[in-house]
């Protein structure tokens, strides 16, 4: 009788147990995403989300979901030597100063600056306000003619919960704008394309990197990034949960495609 019970009890954990793991194993599915784009800028994002502010130039851009939880900004600007020694306000005193200012703007709220690090080249302020957190990740460069300003090129990202930021990240690291200032070419042997799959777009892997793929190379660090199909179609994946170890064709990102599963290929697809 003992035996029988401990057979049964055996038999019930190892149940919960292989049910548990399948639950654990079951990856989610990748987010199809859609091109949103103007005459100068272009993001990838997922369905739903839409632009809520451009200029007439393609300095700035800015795209969020559809309730707005979740916002992702590119801006490009050139800071002349007055605006930098203040003459027309301390938000142009420094490129943190800025990055700070344009942050608050987007967040609708003050914000606090939570720390700044390097990363590859650029700096990464982390913040949170009342009820939003978010990073900006930002470069500077010389302004030609005028010693004193500098360029700045920043992505920004904010969400309403830890969850939204690397998502809103993403979009944002895959901004990219055509307009009279633009980070410089070359000059990314920072990014590793094979090690940040996800974060990096077709077009690096093959040794042509940009800014935006220095950017995305931040947010593969914090689990979000894109993958690819054969057909050219952008997925958003969330790289703890969308992995398959057991894949048909061995580990890596999958999308239902009628009644098989499909492969997908890492990074964007430009």
């Amino acid at each position: 009788m003992r035996e029988r019970i401990w057979l049964a009890a055996c038999l019930t954990i190892l149940a919960c147990a292989v049910a548990n793991a399948a639950t654990a194993a079951a990856p989610t599915a990748p987010v199809p995403a859609q091109q949103l784009r103007n005459s100068f800028c272009r993001a990838l994002a997922p369905t739903g989300w839409g632009i809520i502010d451009q200029d007439d130039r393609g300095a700035t851009y800015t795209v969020a979901s559809p309730d707005r939880r979740l916002i992702a900004a590119y801006g490009i600007v050139a800071i002349n030597g007055g605006q930098a020694a203040g003459f027309y306000g301390s938000q142009f005193t420094s490129p943190a100063a800025l990055a700070q200012f344009l942050s608050a703007t987007l967040a609708g709220q003050p914000i606090q600056a939570t720390g700044t690090q390097p990363f590859n080249g650029m700096q990464v302020m982390n913040f949170r306000s009342a009820n939003r957190q978010g990073f900006a990740i930002y470069r500077t460069y010389p302004l030609a003619g005028d010693p004193g300003g500098f360029i700045i090129s920043a992505r920004i990202a904010i969400g309403s919960a830890a969850a939204d930021v690397p998502v809103a990240g993403a979009v944002a690291a895959g901004i990219e704008c055509n307009t009279t200032f633009k980070a410089p070419p070359g000059g990314y042997a920072q990014v590793h394309a094979k090690s940040a799959d996800t974060g990096t777009s077709k077009r690096c892997k093959a040794g042509d990197c940009n800014d935006s793929d220095l950017a995305g190379t931040y947010n593969a660090q914090l689990g979000t990034g894109y993958v690819h199909s054969a057909s050219g179609t952008n997925y958003l994946v969330d790289t703890a949960t969308d992995y398959r170890e057991t894949g048909p064709q061995g580990p890596g990102y999958y999308r239902q495609n009628g009644n098989f599963l499909e492969k997908l290929e890492p990074g964007r697809a430009d």
